[in-house]
């Protein structure tokens, strides 16, 4: 039975050669040469001309212009806006910084989110602020991401393919269905960066790993040159998409272990770049995920409440709305050439797509908790990106189709509307606007209702990459813990948790119960006017600097109590963590300097020029014990 199969094996290829598709390429190179002609033959000047039309519509140009048209209907109110959309921001995208900033978000050391923490930041930030130093700024690479996506991730899908035996009129049809897939464009208008990169990135990277596995053939000599460049795209596409980055790895590692070939020590060198590689560029973001497992399934970007998955991931859909479904049409081809043109060219994309589904179902039905929110599933959009690639690579694989392709040209038109017109419908309606958001007047304490995640937010307003900061468990606790006690109803919790806030640094108080806590909080807080999307605002009519001076008793208290009582009243003192230096007079034995930051390994206290011992006040704020004599301080964060 092996033997007949081998037998059906190479007739099949005996019928249908493996690059029969680029005999259209071929006669296209070699009709400008001249050849001798077999007496009784055609004179090929003979030859009705080729139709310059035809050539144009399966130029990579004619992909764009047809991608951007789609794009510019479903984003035109936002392209509209001045720079490609100005600052976005909405859903999970939070506003990104200038360049100084976004340069300053990732290499500090420090980051005042939530208290404080010295996580490492997310190397999206990174990756941002390179492109954005010199294509105008990182806002703009947001813009052009999210409002140009299908244009951009169509002509990468095009030039991924380029060394698969396929005619590029097939190219051209794959790369605009993989372009308008509705899961792509809906994570567009959602803010969903991550979903986006992966859609432009994931096609490239595929490619380099079968160039590294021997799939496709590279060029000689450049198999170190396409290994690199795998590297890179792998490591930017990790940046954003961490959980993609770990399948594209494992894909590689099956891929080597499942393909032997020649040249075994040129496909482990290649092999071990793309991992090793892709991971060391990302360093020392990959501890962050050790720290915090979670940031795999949920992803990064601002934390909000996802909907659960469903049976209709098998659709290319994450949510279930009527507009994703047009997706079905890239399964229902990859199906048909399936069933119709088996081969094993398309074994890698069936295990591509296989991946992808497998993690999305995982995505879709695993619960991540947010920081003092409620227990939520991810959003599978970037794995059925993953799983939408694969499609198109069983798609292609199968070569030409044996009916003439006129009759395929209405069912091809018809998909590709039924894909853009999901493709428009899913991007047309999201929180996705331009203008950056409201700056908020300084230090604020947000509570909202329902399962949102109690924030503490610095003055301004909460920049992307904010949210991809693992917090300190510490600060997890008190947040939960403030939540609770404004939220219970008793005026002595209330009061307490308002004191609590203040010795953190919070200003503010914004929350929907603001009218509630006012009563119960008495003189401690008074109204102000509420934020730009309607928040009732309090003020806090207590000491509120993140740096103050407690005298003996208040200090001797700190260090016992889990939180000062309304009545403490501590001396501010000028500064903003990390960085505190000031001068200190003669006073009583056993006053501190408090921090409003958590104590976490990294912080360093230097008083005349020698290292001081650190206290924690108020069971996990930093603390610096000071002498009775007038001395030099300095307080830091390596």
């Amino acid at each position: 039975m092996e033997h007949g199969a081998r037998e059906e094996d190479s007739a099949a290829e005996r019928e249908v050669p493996p690059r029969c598709e680029e005999s259209e390429e071929v006669a296209d190179r070699t009709a400008a040469k001249p050849s001798p002609v077999p007496r009784g033959a055609a004179d090929p000047a003979s030859a009705p001309p080729r139709r310059p039309g035809a050539r144009a519509l399966i130029a990579p140009a004619a992909v764009a212009v047809a991608l951007v048209v789609v794009a510019l209907v479903t984003n035109g109110a936002l392209a509209a806006e001045p720079r490609f959309g100005g600052v976005l921001h909405g859903g999970r995208l939070l506003p990104v910084g200038d360049l100084a900033t976004t340069w300053r978000d990732y290499l500090s050391a420090w980051h005042p989110v939530d208290g404080g923490t010295g996580a490492p930041a997310s190397p999206a930030l990174l990756v941002l602020a390179l492109l954005g130093s010199v294509l105008g700024g990182p806002s703009v690479v947001v813009a052009a991401l999210l409002l140009f996506d299908m244009p951009l991730a169509g002509l990468t899908a095009y030039a991924a393919t380029r060394r698969l035996p396929v005619a590029r009129r097939w190219r051209a049809v794959g790369a605009v269905a993989y372009g308008l897939l509705p899961v792509a464009a809906s994570s567009a208008a959602q803010g969903r960066l991550d979903v986006v990169v992966a859609h432009v990135l994931v096609p490239p990277v595929l490619a380099g790993i079968a160039s590294v596995l021997g799939l496709t053939e590279p060029k000689t000599g450049q198999w170190l040159g396409s290994a690199c460049l795998t590297s890179l795209g792998a490591a930017v596409l990790g940046a954003f998409s961490p959980l993609l980055h770990l399948a594209v790895l494992v894909l590689a590692l099956i891929g080597y272990v499942a393909t032997p070939g020649a040249a075994e020590r040129r496909r482990a060198a290649g092999v071990a770049a793309v991992v090793l590689l892709s991971v060391a560029c990302l360093l020392p973001w990959p501890t962050v995920l050790f720290r915090d497992p979670a940031i795999l399934l949920r992803g990064p970007g601002a934390q909000v409440a996802e909907p659960p998955a469903g049976p209709w991931l098998l659709a290319l859909s994450p949510d279930g709305t009527p507009a994703g479904w047009s997706g079905a049409v890239v399964v229902l081809a990859a199906v048909t050439a399936l069933v119709l043109a088996p081969s094993r060219r398309m074994v890698p994309g069936v295990v591509v797509a296989a991946v992808g589904w497998a993690l999305a179902a995982v995505v879709g039905s695993a619960s991540t908790t947010p920081i003092g929110g409620a227990p939520t599933p991810g959003w599978a959009g970037a794995p059925l990106v993953l799983a939408a690639a694969g499609c198109v690579w069983v798609v292609l694989s199968a070569g030409a189709p044996r009916v003439p392709v006129r009759a395929l040209v209405p069912v091809l038109v018809t998909g590709l509307v039924l894909l853009a017109s999901g493709a428009a419908w899913a991007g047309a309606v999201g929180p996705l606007r331009a203008g950056g958001g409201a700056a908020l007047p300084g230090t604020v304490l947000v509570l909202p209702t329902g399962t949102a995640p109690a924030r503490l937010l610095e003055p301004g307003h909460p920049r992307f990459g904010d949210d991809d900061l693992v917090p300190v468990p510490t600060a997890v606790d008190w947040l939960n813990g403030v939540r609770a006690d404004l939220r219970s109803g008793d005026a002595g919790r209330v009061r307490s948790a308002i004191a609590s806030a203040a010795a953190r640094g919070a200003e503010f108080v914004a929350t929907p119960d603001a009218a509630r806590i006012r009563d119960l909080a008495g003189d401690l807080v008074t109204d102000r006017s509420g934020l730009v999307d309607g928040t009732p605002l309090l003020h806090l009519e207590l000491p509120s600097s993140p740096v103050k001076l407690l005298g003996p008793d208040l200090a001797r208290h700190a260090r016992t109590e889990a939180a000062p009582a309304p009545e403490a009243r501590p001396l501010p003192v000028e500064g903003r963590p990390p960085h505190v230096a000031f001068r200190v007079s003669e006073g009583g034995l056993g006053r501190t300097l408090l921090l409003g930051a958590e104590n976490e390994p990294g912080w360093r206290a230097v008083v005349d020029g020698r290292e001081f011992p650190l206290a924690t006040a108020w069971g996990h704020q930093v603390a610096v014990p000071l002498p009775a004599r007038a001395a030099e301080v300095e307080v830091d964060y390596t």
